[in-house]
C-alpha cells in the first residue's frame, strides 16, 4: 500500500444515506467500524447504533479510578507497523492538542519518551540477565522453526508448538523475550506462532524493546476516548446495558433480520431491514473478567450460560458451520485463563525509585522485565507519570501478569490463581530483591488483580475455517469483528486484528472501491529475512564463508525441493493496472487494434 490508495477518498456508495448500520460490542473493533463508516463510506453518523453491554465504551482497553486506586486489565505491544489502528488514530482529533491527531500525539509522545531497555530479563532476585541477548539457537531447534515457517497452514492443523520443540527450546533466551511479551505456551496452537514469527519477533533489537510504543495515557484515555468522544460529536446512537445474545436469521443464514438482546434485564428484539448492517463482536479476550484486591482472590467465573459475545458466536455457530467452531477456542479455562495485576503505590517513592535504579531506565521507559526464575512466570513494568490524566502527584502504577498461575509461587508457596493482591505483590518484591521493604510496600500499595478466563483461547489449537470470515460466505448484511474472526496473514491478540476486522468488514459490505491496508510484509524483505537468519545463527556483521554450513551432496536434491517452494510461496508483486477491472492484468491481450501486427 502506498499514499496513492491509502488517502484516496472513495466515492459515496449509492444509498448509503438510507441505509442503517447496528454495530454489536463497544470495544475498540466497533469504534473502529462507526469511523469507517462515516469517514471512509460516508454513511451519515445519525444511522449509525453502537450497542454495548458494559456502562463504558472501550472493552479490553479499560482504564479506571477505584475508591482506592486504579486498573487496567492488560498491557497492549503497539508498534509501527499496525497500519490500520494508525489510519484510525490519524483520522481522531487530539482532545488536547487542537489541529493534531491521536496519532500525532502517539507519535510526538514516544519520539520525547521512547521505550529502550536494558533489563528485559531478571533472574537471582534482582540480577540483570547477563546472557538474554543471545538469540542463538541449537541447530535442531532452527531447523523445527524453518519446518513450521515453510509449511502451509493445513499442514499445521491442530498441532501446538510442543508438537516441534522439546523443553530444551523454552528455556532459550529467544523464548523467554518472545513467550512473555505475547502470552504463548508450549501447548499454544503452530499457526498461530507461525504468524508472529513472519510479521513481527525477529527485528532488530528485539529484547532491547525497540520499536514497541506507548501512549502518553492509558489507552482508554489515550485512544478510546478520543475515538468515543468524535463519534459521539458526530451524531452516532451509544445504547448501554444492551446484551445481545443471538441474530434472528433468514432460512439460508445470510441476511439478518432482527438482533436479540436483553436491554436492562428486559427481553427485547430489534428489526434489521435486509438493506441495513449488522457488525457483531464474536468474542473478547476480557470476557467474565473477575476482580480482587489486596486481601481478595480474583476467582475464575466458569459460567457456561452467559459469556457475553461468545454466547453470540455460540448461537451462530449452532446454526451454520461457516460461522466456525467455539468449540475450539473455549471450554479449557485452566489453559486460557491468566491473572494480571495493577498495583497503585500511594505516598511511597522508594519503590519505583528503586526499579528505575536497578533497571536503568526512568519510569514508563523500560518496558516489560520477565523474571525468569519465576515459578508462575511473572513480568513486571512500572509506568509513567501521569498514566492517567487525573492521577495525583503522589500516585504511582504499574502493571503485571502471571502466565502460569497454576504453578506454586517460589516465595509464596501457592498457585498464583488462588492468591491474593498482598500475596502477589510479595512474590514480586521477593524476585525484585526487595523483601526488605515488603511492609512499607504492601502499606502503601493497592493491589488490583483480574483473572481473565479467556485470555489466551484465540491462540489454543485450531485448524483453517474454526474462525469464521469477516463476512461469513453468502452473508448479505452481516460482518463479524475482534479476535475470534479470520483474517489472512495477520495475527490474533493485538489492537490491529480488532480495528482490522472493522476495516475488512465496512469495506466489504459495501463494496466500498478502497483496497484494506495491506498486513505489513516483512516476510518478503530479504533484509528482514537476514536479520533473523543471523540472529539465530549466532553471527555478527557480514555473512562469512566460514559461517554457511557444511554442504553435503546427498542433500542436496532435499535442498533444492526447499528453495523451489521457498520461491515459489512468494506471492506475485503488485500489479500496477489502475482500473477497475483487476482482470485485465492477467491477460495478454483485451483490446482490438487495427494495426498489422509485424511479422
Amino acid at each position: 500500500m502506498n499514499i496513492y490508495k491509502t488517502m484516496y477518498r472513495p466515492l459515496k456508495p449509492a444509498g448509503i444515506d438510507d441505509r442503517r448500520a447496528n454495530i454489536v460490542g463497544g470495544g475498540i473493533a466497533g469504534l473502529a467500524t462507526a469511523v469507517f463508516l462515516i469517514d471512509d463510506a460516508q454513511m451519515p453518523a445519525r444511522n449509525i447504533t453502537l450497542y454495548e453491554k458494559k456502562p463504558v465504551m472501550g472493552g479490553s482497553m479499560d482504564g479506571t479510578k477505584r475508591a482506592a486506586g486504579y486498573l487496567c486489565r492488560a498491557e497492549r505491544e503497539l508498534e509501527p507497523y499496525m497500519e490500520c489502528l494508525w489510519y484510525l488514530c490519524s483520522k481522531i482529533p487530539s482532545l488536547e492538542n487542537p489541529g493534531r491527531s491521536v496519532l500525532d500525539d502517539v507519535v510526538d509522545f514516544n519520539r520525547d519518551e521512547p521505550i529502550h531497555s536494558e533489563a528485559r530479563v531478571i533472574i537471582n532476585q534482582g540480577e540483570i540477565d547477563s546472557h538474554y541477548h543471545d538469540y542463538k539457537l541449537a541447530p535442531q531447534y532452527a531447523e523445527a522453526m524453518r519446518q513450521i515457517i515453510g509449511s502451509t497452514e493445513d499442514e499445521l492443523a491442530d498441532k501446538s508448538l510442543d508438537d516441534f520443540f522439546d523443553a530444551g527450546f523454552f528455556k532459550t533466551n529467544f523464548w523467554t523475550c518472545f513467550h512473555s511479551q505475547l502470552a504463548f505456551k508450549d501447548y499454544h496452537s503452530v499457526i498461530e506462532c507461525r504468524r508472529y514469527w513472519q510479521r513481527f519477533t525477529f527485528i532488530t533489537r528485539h529484547e532491547y524493546l525497540e520499536g514497541f510504543i506507548h501512549t502518553k495515557y492509558n489507552e482508554y484515555d489515550a485512544i478510546i476516548l478520543p475515538i468515543e468522544r468524535w463519534l459521539t460529536d458526530q451524531g452516532v446512537h451509544f445504547v448501554n446495558d444492551f446484551a445481545v445474545t443471538d441474530l434472528q436469521l433468514d432460512e439460508a443464514n445470510n441476511t439478518v433480520m432482527g438482533i436479540v438482546a436483553k436491554q436492562h434485564g428486559e427481553p427485547t428484539t430489534v428489526a434489521v431491514n435486509s438493506q441495513d448492517l449488522v457488525f457483531v463482536t464474536t468474542g473478547s479476550i476480557s470476557e467474565n473478567s473477575t476482580f480482587g484486591d489486596n486481601h481478595i482472590v480474583a476467582e475464575t467465573n466458569r459460567d457456561t450460560t452467559d459469556m457475553g459475545t461468545f454466547t453470540i458466536w455460540q448461537n451462530l455457530a449452532k446454526k451454520d458451520a461457516k460461522f466456525g467452531h467455539p468449540e475450539k477456542f473455549l471450554g479449557q479455562i485452566d489453559k486460557t485463563k491468566w491473572i494480571s495485576f495493577f498495583p497503585t503505590v500511594k505516598g511511597y517513592p522508594e519503590f519505583f525509585k528503586r526499579i528505575e535504579r536497578l533497571s536503568g531506565s526512568p519510569a514508563g521507559t523500560g518496558g516489560l522485565m520477565t523474571f525468569k526464575d519465576a515459578n508462575w512466570d511473572l513480568s513486571f513494568e512500572i509506568h509513567h507519570k501521569p498514566f492517567f490524566p487525573y492521577q495525583a502527584d503522589d500516585e504511582e502504577v504499574g502493571w503485571g501478569y502471571g502466565l502460569y498461575g497454576e504453578n506454586i509461587g517460589n516465595y509464596i508457596k501457592k498457585r498464583m490463581w488462588d492468591c491474593t493482591g498482598d500475596e502477589i505483590m510479595t512474590e514480586l518484591l521477593y524476585h525484585l530483591g526487595m523483601l526488605d521493604i515488603k511492609d512499607e510496600v504492601l502499606a502503601h500499595t493497592y493491589m488490583s488483580t483480574a483473572m481473565m478466563p479467556y485470555c489466551t483461547a484465540q491462540f489454543m489449537p485450531r485448524k483453517l475455517g474454526d474462525r469464521p470470515k469477516v463476512i461469513p460466505a453468502g452473508c448479505t448484511n452481516l460482518a463479524l469483528l475482534g479476535q475470534f474472526v479470520e483474517i489472512d496473514d495477520d495475527v490474533v491478540f493485538t489492537v490491529e486484528t480488532s480495528v482490522r476486522t472493522g476495516m475488512e468488514a465496512v469495506y466489504g459490505l459495501l463494496n466500498l472501491e478502497k483496497d484494506v491496508l495491506e498486513v505489513n510484509t516483512s516476510r518478503y524483505d530479504i533484509r528482514y529475512l537476514l536479520e533473523r537468519v543471523k540472529r539465530f545463527a549466532g553471527i555478527h556483521g557480514e555473512i562469512k564463508a566460514s559461517d554457511l554450513p557444511p554442504m553435503d551432496p546427498a542433500k542436496l536434491p532435499e535442498l533444492e525441493a526447499g528453495l523451489l517452494k521457498l520461491i515459489n510461496d512468494v506471492p506475485p508483486f503488485y500489479q500496477m493496472y489502475l482500473g477497475r477491472d483487476q482482470t485485465i492484468p492477467t491477460k495478454a491481450a483485451v483490446l482490438h487494434p487495427q494495426a498489422p501486427r509485424s511479422k
